[in-house]
């Protein structure tokens, strides 16, 4: 299993939120899929990441980046969880 821990930038409706990223890419067979949890700096920056109507994407560096949907939320600690769709934004 490949993960990835620490700095990422969660972009959502056009604005970047600096995240902490704990993520793991799954294989089954031929399938892979990616999922895990981010921490924003923030209550208000994980609302609108987590409400965000259109398209979120996680980057990682300056050069990858994956499109996630987030799941659930917890408000006292600003962490969500998220599931990737397409190629994961970490690993081979």
């Amino acid at each position: 299993m490949t993960t990835y821990q620490g700095p990422a930038t969660a972009i959502a409706g056009g604005t970047e939120y600096p995240v902490t990223a704990d993520l793991a890419i799954a294989t089954d067979g031929f399938l892979k899929e990616w999922s895990g949890t981010i921490i924003a700096e923030d209550e208000g920056a994980a609302w609108a990441i987590f409400n965000e109507d259109d398209t979120t994407a996680l980057r990682i560096g300056e050069e990858r980046s994956g499109v996630f949907i987030a799941g659930t939320f917890n408000a006292d600690s600003a962490e969500l969880r998220i599931q990737g769709s397409g190629p994961a934004p970490f690993g081979p």
